[in-house]
């Protein structure tokens, strides 16, 4: 299974969309699941912004802090917003949930390890 998948089960069975990806990349991390899981940016802790996005600018920081700007643009190239309401709002309009969200993300995250 790829990381879109692992972080996508991971949303699925009722991991919040931080934890989903923390608990996905924890291996990137050299850490247990576990471990993961209790360091992840809790959602909507920082201006309202969407779990998703905090959870994969620090995922970034933590691995390859040199391409935090690269991952910032990316995420709101593809999604328009950083901020959970509106996110939420407009990705139903779309027919697109918080698990798709997660995955997209894992896509950005991976794509961007790749060394």
């Amino acid at each position: 299974m790829g990381y879109e998948e692992i972080a996508r089960a991971n949303h699925g069975n009722g991991n919040n969309c931080s934890v989903s990806l923390f608990r996905a990349f924890a291996d990137k991390l050299g850490i247990s699941e576990e471990e993961a899981a209790k360091i992840a940016p809790a959602p909507r802790s920082e201006g309202g912004k969407c779990g998703g996005y905090l959870a994969g600018r620090k995922l970034i920081e933590m691995i390859k802090p040199e391409a935090v700007e690269e991952f910032d643009n990316r995420f709101l190239e593809q999604n328009g917003d950083d901020k959970c309401a509106n996110l939420i709002k407009s990705r139903r309009l779309q027919g697109k949930n918080c698990n798709d969200l997660v995955g997209e993300t894992a896509d950005i995250i991976e794509s961007m390890l790749v060394y």
